[in-house]
């Protein structure tokens, strides 16, 4: 289990189990790649979707209800994203380990990404709602859409922070939201929670995705398990990037090409966004979103889940990883 859980030893335990019925599903059935995929799943991930929906499971009357085959599904859902990104972006490592694709080859890898969606589908429609059930596949669709999007825009740079918001909201804020709203209803929460905490799921994955991509700029391959810079060099233009520009980073245009940049232009990238005050504007922007999900909270009853809410809220925002 990863180290950002190590203060909340419940929840930590509630995303064991949540692990382990990942792996059932997983390693239950016949898939050539199931062992792979159950190293994903081991892989020290921090799993906020599923803690966010078994946390939004406390607001409800059915303080009772069995919210792990859910959780899981959605983290199922998260893992096999991640699979078909790192294709993608010919991403070589995640989570401190090689990619699938780089293992197994892009088409094994794709296909082990498919079959963790029927997966989670499944597991969806034996532990939910139909209505949870529906939006979760309808959020598939949505994902695939931006996916595309960003995809057609590679090494074209865009310089839209409107276009960039829209489309994290679109994939990461989504998920985020769908996550503690679906957990607000299988429990049997009032429409109002339901509603305010969905805003919350919003801002946070806002807020999560900006400090992502910071992060990217500002972080060590060893903190964030991942190449630094990478997505520069797969011609991704985020928010900093996307601020460098604007503030009219020196040297900085001229580096940004229609192929992929090689490791000095990389890192020279890097050094001019860092160098441009960027990262500063842009966690303030993260912040901004953060403070717009902690008003939210303060409007839902106290107890622990909120508590616990307004904790991990606050933590992300300064999180380095």
């Amino acid at each position: 289990m990863s180290d950002f859980w190590t203060q909340m030893p419940e929840m930590a335990a509630r995303l064991d189990a949540v692990r382990a019925r990942m792996r059932l599903v997983v390693s239950g059935a016949r898939f050539p790649l199931s062992h792979a995929v159950v190293s994903l799943i081991d892989a020290n991930g921090k799993m906020l979707r599923p803690a966010f929906m078994l946390l939004a499971g406390g607001f409800g009357r059915r303080r009772n209800v069995d919210l792990t085959g859910l959780a899981a599904a959605i983290e199922l859902l998260h893992i096999a994203t991640l699979i078909h990104d790192d294709v993608i972006d010919a991403s070589p490592t995640r989570r401190g380990a090689p990619t699938l694709h780089t293992a197994y080859g892009a088409k094994d890898a794709v296909l082990a990404g498919d079959w963790l969606f029927s997966r989670c589908f499944a597991l969806a429609a034996q532990s939910s709602s139909p209505g949870n059930a529906t939006l979760l596949a309808s959020l598939i669709g949505a994902l695939c859409s931006e996916e595309i999007h960003q995809d057609l825009e590679r090494f074209a740079w865009p310089t839209s922070e409107r276009n960039y918001l829209r489309k994290i909201a679109g994939k990461t804020a989504a998920l985020f939201s769908l996550s503690l709203r679906a957990g607000a209803v299988e429990a049997g929460a009032s429409p109002s929670v339901v509603a305010t905490l969905t805003r919350v799921g919003y801002d946070v994955g806002m807020a999560f995705q900006i400090m992502d991509d910071v992060l990217d700029y500002e972080s060590t391959e060893g903190e964030l398990r991942k190449p630094v810079g990478n997505d520069v060099r797969e011609g991704l233009c985020t928010l900093p990037l996307i601020l460098a520009l604007e503030a009219g980073a020196p040297g900085l245009r001229p580096l940004l090409g229609p192929a992929a940049p090689n490791d000095d232009s990389v890192a020279a990238i890097v050094a001019a966004v860092r160098d441009s005050g960027a990262l500063s504007s842009a966690k303030a922007r993260a912040a901004t979103y953060t403070d717009r999900a902690m008003r939210e909270l303060a409007s839902l009853p106290r107890g622990r889940a909120r508590e616990d809410l307004h904790a991990i809220v606050g933590r992300l925002l300064t999180r380095t990883f």
